[in-house]
């Protein structure tokens, strides 16, 4: 038998047959006494091996993920008793790295990885022939059974779907979910189940270039998962699969194109997710991301077409309302371009704003309310039509679900905040001077398009429904495509479109256009179009041109 050395490692390699020589299949220490079991190291059955102990173990490799660009290392796994252990080896390079189904008998200290058991600092490896590494069956789901499957190959089949796509390009990981996409429980409706398990992608590395799980296209939340092997571990507090062949993929929530406007009036409500033209503020940090951001959202309203605008996050200054309009009709026809509906504005840092097209529209009157419960004003105009037909439109940003205070107002199931956004709707409801039981409610069509930070089902909700308001995503929108925002893998609609009796029928149709929550959110810096141009998705709401 040779020996070679690889980077200063001592490895075996196998018996070069000599003339008259018998050659031996493996190494005579192979299968010798004096191994310890991997589920001893790991301690499935006591306690684990003390960290820094010098320890000899054999088995089979079930993956490996080499190099900086993957986790540095490789994982053995063993049958009797079943059990599955990493084994750090930085100075291995990717050719020296043993492959999958190959047995290695390896002498190394027991070490810890934030308290996770592993092997390092390797002194011998020899090579004892193959073996098969075969994947055990996981169940998503049963949590319990993920302890027991720790460090092991496994397989999942269907059916899965991808939860969330966040951190794919910051992580290279996808959050699962069991069966359809997840919801949140207070949107209404029965989706999937949210797993505390994500797909990763051989590494730790931050940033991973190119894009982990696109080969087949871009991945968007909602898509299928039909099977996936790799190996189940636990790090930085979540359950992963790093897998040792590339997922099975299938596309089933396609980047949708244009919905297609009715010919009357259409009304597009997005929350901007902060649009600023100071660089020391919360949106873009330099000017060339400024650049791209004004560009995609130009290119967005120009897909929509809308003659109504009712946007939200904007940096609360004249300067960058004057910027966000001469950017909208910046190459327009007259027939295009846009106009402020309200003016002055309050102390909040950001602000909302209703813009319209005057070709299309006259603006009769407008104005705020200005309440101590509003963190930032609603506001509301009256239009009227080429036709004659006046109607009212009301926008407003609600108080966010974050920000818990310590005591009070804190998250009792509808996030933080909740009786303040209670207290939102009932002023704005006051102001706008319409309930269920005003004899002029059925007289006074009125359209609110709001980021009420409230689920369908919660108070500040409750409160419109009670004063006579239709929820037009629940009557216009399927179940499984109500939703504007992903937080955390559950699905639901934050950004709401209300009606009052006398608008309902004057509406032809509304719509979700998912084209940022299903994104991940470095398209928001490297993608090209209106793809994750903010983390709302837009409502559009297409109103019917009276007969003249």
């Amino acid at each position: 038998m040779s020996i070679v050395r690889f980077e200063g490692w001592l490895v075996a390699a196998f018996v070069m047959a000599m003339p008259g020589m018998a050659v031996a299949a493996t190494d005579p220490s192979c299968g010798a006494p004096g191994t310890t079991s991997l589920a001893d190291v790991r301690g499935l059955n006591g306690s684990a091996v003390a960290e820094g102990r010098e320890i000899e173990v054999e088995a089979v490799v079930s993956a490996r993920f080499p190099g900086d660009q993957g986790l540095n290392g490789f994982y053995l796994a063993a049958d009797e008793p079943a059990a599955g252990l990493f084994v750090y080896a930085p100075d291995l390079s990717p050719a020296a790295m043993p492959e999958r189904d190959e047995r290695w008998r390896i002498r190394a200290r027991s070490g810890r990885y934030r308290g996770h058991v592993q092997l390092e600092r390797i002194v011998s490896m020899v090579h004892c022939g193959s073996g098969t590494a075969t994947p055990a069956t996981l169940k998503p789901g049963n949590d319990p059974a993920y302890a027991r499957l720790q460090d092991r190959l496994v397989r999942i089949d269907g059916p899965l779907s991808v939860a969330e796509v966040y951190n794919l390009g910051r992580y290279g990981t996808l959050r699962l979910a069991r069966g359809e996409r997840p919801f949140h429980p207070n949107n209404g409706g029965i989706g999937g189940q949210r797993l505390d398990l994500l797909i990763d992608d051989g590494s730790y590395q931050r940033d991973p270039r190119p894009i982990p799980h696109t080969d087949s296209g871009v991945r968007r939340a909602g898509d299928r998962v039909e099977s996936v092997t790799g190996i189940l571990t636990r790090a930085f507090g979540r359950w992963r699969i790093h897998p040792t062949q590339p997922p099975a993929f299938r596309a089933t929530n396609p980047r949708p194109d244009v919905p297609p406007r009715a010919a009357g009036i259409r009304a597009v409500h997005l929350n901007l997710h902060n649009y600023f033209t100071d660089r020391d503020g919360r949106g873009a940090r330099t000017e060339s991301a400024f650049q791209r951001q004004r560009a995609r959202l130009r290119r967005f309203v120009r897909a929509l077409d809308a003659d109504l605008l009712a946007l939200h996050e904007i940096e609360n200054n004249p300067a960058t309302m004057e910027n966000l309009i001469a950017l909208l009709n910046d190459g327009a026809s007259e027939s295009e371009a846009y106009r402020r509906s309200v003016r002055g504005r309050s102390e909040a840092v950001i602000r909302s704003a209703l813009l319209y097209r005057p070709a299309r529209l006259s603006r009769m009157s407008g104005g705020h309310q200005t309440r101590s419960v509003h963190p930032r004003d609603p506001i509301q105009a009256r239009f009227r039509t080429g036709h004659g037909l006046h109607f009212r439109v009301a926008v407003a940003h609600f108080k966010s679900r974050g920000g818990c205070p310590d005591d009070g107002d804190v998250d009792r199931g509808q996030g933080c905040w909740a009786q303040r956004r209670q207290a939102q709707s009932d002023a704005m409801i006051d102001w706008l001077g319409q309930t269920a039981q005003s004899p002029t409610v059925s007289q006074r069509p009125l359209l609110v398009m709001a980021d009420f930070n409230a689920y369908p089902q919660e108070s500040a909700l409750s409160r419109w429904a009670s004063a006579g308001y239709a929820d037009l995503l629940a009557r216009y929108v399927p179940p499984m495509a109500r939703y504007t925002y992903n937080y955390h893998g559950r699905a639901g609609y934050l950004d709401h479109a209300l009606a009052n009796p006398a608008l309902l029928e004057h509406v032809a149709d509304v719509d979700v256009w998912p084209i940022n929550a299903d994104e991940p959110a470095y398209l928001a810096r490297e993608g090209k179009g209106y793809w994750r141009l903010s983390d709302h998705d837009p409502i559009i709401v297409d109103m019917m041109a009276p007969t003249p």
